[in-house]
């Protein structure tokens, strides 16, 4: 009588029948997606590396150091100074037309030549200061600009630009350089 004999396998015996040792699958290490901890707050290493952090985060965050220092303001005067927090609106109406102004006409003289930006928006700064020290509203003045601007300076000197380094303004740079491109996902410039 014959006996049924198994032929024997053609592929190599997996690693873990041959060393019992080995660890199981599950408990081998998974060399998944780098997720490090970013933390956007440090202190400068020198005095020359914390003057040019606090240009740069007062250049590039400007807008939202003023809007602070306006809401600030502008919820001071909410409960007593409702005629002191209208002529800050009314010029903030003002200097934000102008602003917008300016920026759909880039090319005409008229608007450009006439006036620079710098010297509207100080001299805007200057009425209003006046018109809220003219309607008793100085103290809420000094007191929001006693609060802050400590804090914008605190922003300014702790926040470190990491995130948007080289890399990721390069794309937007190297677009706006060229008459028209379109960055793709990968970092690569196809020109149109």
């Amino acid at each position: 009588m014959m006996s049924a004999r198994q032929r024997p396998s053609s592929s190599p015996t997996p690693p873990e029948a041959t060393n019992p040792d080995a660890a199981p699958a599950f408990t081998r290490k998974y060399a998944g997606p780098n997720l490090g901890f970013f933390f956007p707050f440090n202190l400068p290493l020198t005095p020359e590396a914390l003057a040019v952090r606090i240009l740069k985060n007062l250049a590039h965050f400007a807008l939202f150091y003023t809007l602070v220092l306006w809401v600030g303001l502008s919820i001071s005067l909410v409960p007593q100074r409702r005629t002191s927090l209208f002529i800050l609106l009314l010029l903030t109406l003002v200097t934000t037309s102008f602003l917008i102004l300016l920026r759909l006409t880039p090319n005409t003289m008229f608007i450009h030549g006439a006036a620079d930006k710098a010297i509207v928006l100080f001299a805007l700064g200057v009425v209003t200061t006046v018109a809220l020290i003219l309607t008793d509203a100085g103290i809420h003045l000094l007191l929001t600009l006693a609060i802050g601007i400590p804090v914008v300076l605190a922003h300014a000197i702790f926040w470190r630009d990491d995130l948007h380094s080289a890399s990721s303004y390069s794309i937007v740079e190297e677009a706006s350089a060229g008459e028209t491109a379109i960055p793709l996902v990968d970092g690569h410039i196809v020109d149109v």
